[in-house]
């Protein structure tokens, strides 16, 4: 309609910030659970050790995230 254009230039914009904000996080799993480099020798050994160094770093941050909602309701308690 009449702001088509806009629209598309804030789909563009919003975009590559969602993708941005994506391999950072994917970056930042990669040097810590030990992905940067895979010592897999078949494929299948490859994706088991990019899907556990995910979930690992998704559990983490879970817990992570249960640690502190516990901290802030003892402090309200």
């Amino acid at each position: 309609g009449k702001y088509e254009k806009e629209r598309k230039q804030m789909a563009q914009i919003i975009t590559k910030e969602r993708a941005s904000r994506l391999e950072g996080s994917f970056g930042k799993d990669k040097q810590h659970y030990l992905l940067e480099r895979i010592n897999a020798r078949t494929k299948e050994n490859e994706i088991l050790w990019i899907f556990f160094g995910i979930h690992t770093g998704n559990a983490l941050e879970i817990g992570r995230r249960m640690y502190q909602a516990g901290q802030e309701v003892t402090k309200v308690a």
